[in-house]
């Protein structure tokens, strides 16, 4: 078995470790444990500091199920506490299905529940992802008081086994980087795939997730889970932002504080690649089609909208297209949702699910700019190399070789620093690479670079709108769209065939244009 635990060090080691035999919390830091091991007592008070540690774990309470540890809390805690404030939302894949056509044995709809404990602008301090009240795996992030960052915790089995699977800073260090839980919150970040409206999936007033989706006898369907469930919109404003943001800023007062040094490779990474993706769709649902409404179509899909904000650029127009065409496509490409035994033609229940930069970049990139330790500049010349193309560029990941990998003891002079560096390996470098574009866009100086890079935006922005009049020229950006999908289906927060449509499509590299139109990716 230890063999195999070092083999796998994705996300999915942790189903393969064996039970314990006792009620307690195993440490298993994939990449730094060589395998699980039973925690002391002395231990737990060393390492975590967050309430389910301090509260529980410390006084010997090991909760089986979601609920038994909800009980728990409040049994530890006073009346008026922030832990007993409490917040339920639920998403799955499958929400939206027709209920009567789908067969349950054999389709997973996906449904989850996510329950927020304590409150303030900070966003909560416990966070916990089950599918049912009283069975099943039961995730957890914990905020630590004392070490700061979130702490991850899940079950092993059942019977009060559970394992502590590291700590926020280890998604950004190493060995444990991009390992384990990393691999799916690769900044330490909680994760809300479908962050923004229409909240895809999700329960929210835009959509409601009915009763139905249960048998009428699942326990979860008269719980008070579902019963007081908030909507995605509060979820989106009350828990996810804020959470982001929070461990965001700790990343920050470390390095200005000078407790760490500042590493250019992982700041620059949120700004040239994407390691992780939030997923955009139109408002519109997608059976408007049929009735000839205009589908509005995400900004994030054509440009880095919100990054673009972040650094003085001009956001995109809002697109659209009229539902006939839209609907055409959907015949044109053979749309389909499906798993298991269940097929139904057409979109997912919002129309042009597709993903976009994650907002932990945006707030990784709006810290850096905010506290001085970037500038608008050279954030702007990074964005703009290949900026048709805002998520899965393999163009603007490649400036990411030519970023300086010693660590800067302080911010002052690092935009210069990590610009001279890359113009450095531009002088080697042959026409049409990347480096060579950012050296053009950075040589416009602080003067010029805002108005020319907002010229060409402004001339991309109208390519788009020509390109969204012809039937021809929006199937090529279905036909992007599912090539962006395919990359997600390759990471790790793909979970479930019913995240996206399914089509006729031959899976395809594709790439956007500055002038509007869609081609194979150059090799």
């Amino acid at each position: 078995m230890a063999d195999e635990l070092l083999a796998d060090e994705t996300c999915r080691v942790f189903s393969k470790l064996s039970q314990p035999q006792e009620p307690g919390v195993q440490r298993f830091i994939v990449g730094e444990d060589r395998s699980p091991r039973l925690m002391t007592t002395a231990e737990i008070a060393q390492d975590l500091s967050d309430p389910f540690a301090a509260l529980l774990l410390l006084n010997g309470v090991f909760p089986s199920t979601a609920q038994e540890l909800l009980d728990a809390l409040d049994a530890a805690t006073g009346e008026g506490d922030r832990l007993r404030e409490q917040r339920s939302f639920m998403l799955g894949e499958g929400s939206q299905l027709p209920v009567r056509e789908v067969d349950t044995d054999s389709t997973n709809r996906g449904l989850r529940f996510l329950i927020a404990r304590g409150g303030g602008n900070d966003g909560p301090d416990l966070i916990i992802s089950a599918s049912h009240p009283f069975e099943g795996l039961v995730e957890l992030m914990a905020w630590d008081m004392v070490h700061q960052g979130f702490n991850f915790y899940r079950t092993l089995g059942d019977g009060g086994r559970w394992v502590w699977a590291g700590n926020s800073r280890h998604a950004l260090q190493q060995p444990t980087r991009g390992k384990g839980p990393f691999e799916s919150h690769p900044s330490g970040n909680l994760i809300m795939k479908e962050l923004k409206f229409p909240w895809v999936h999700w329960h929210s007033f835009k959509v409601h997730i009915s009763a139905a989706v249960f048998e009428e006898a699942d326990v979860p369907r008269e719980h008070q889970w579902f019963l007081d469930k908030s909507g995605a919109e509060t979820c989106e404003t009350d828990v996810v932002m804020p959470s982001i943001v929070r461990w965001t800023n700790v990343r920050f007062e470390r390095v200005l504080s000078g407790a760490v040094t500042i590493d250019p490779v992982l700041l620059i990474e949120h700004v040239v690649t994407c390691p992780t993706v939030n997923l955009a769709s139109s408002g519109t649902e997608s059976a408007a089609a049929k009735l000839g409404s205009s589908i509005d179509l995400p900004p994030g899909f054509f440009v880095d909208a919100d990054a673009m904000e972040a650094v003085g650029l001009p956001e995109p127009p809002a697109f659209a297209v009229p539902g006939e065409m839209y609907a055409s496509s959907l015949e044109t490409f053979g749309f389909h949702m499906t798993d298991g035994s269940f097929s139904q033609p057409g979109d997912t229940h919002f129309a042009f699910v597709v993903p976009e930069r994650a907002f932990e970049d945006i707030e990784v990139l709006r810290q850096a700019i905010a506290r001085g330790v970037i500038s608008p500049r050279l954030a702007a010349a990074l964005l703009m190399v290949d900026f048709p193309n805002p998520v899965f560029s393999r163009k603007r990941a490649k400036l990411l070789a030519s970023v300086p990998s010693v660590p800067a003891s302080d911010p002052d002079g690092l935009s210069e620093a990590i610009a001279a560096s890359i113009l450095a390996a531009s002088e080697e470098s042959p026409d049409g690479t990347p480096e060579r574009d950012f050296a053009a866009r950075w040589n416009l100086g602080d003067d010029g670079w805002r108005e020319s890079f907002s010229l060409e935006l402004n001339d991309y922005y109208t390519a788009v709108e020509s390109r969204l009049g012809s039937q021809q020229g929006f199937n090529d950006f279905v036909r992007l769209a599912e090539s962006r999908r395919h990359h997600v289906r390759d990471l790790p927060i793909f979970e479930s065939r019913l995240l996206f449509p399914e089509t006729n499509l031959d899976r395809q590299d594709l790439v956007m244009s500055p002038n509007g139109t869609v081609t194979e990716a150059a090799g």
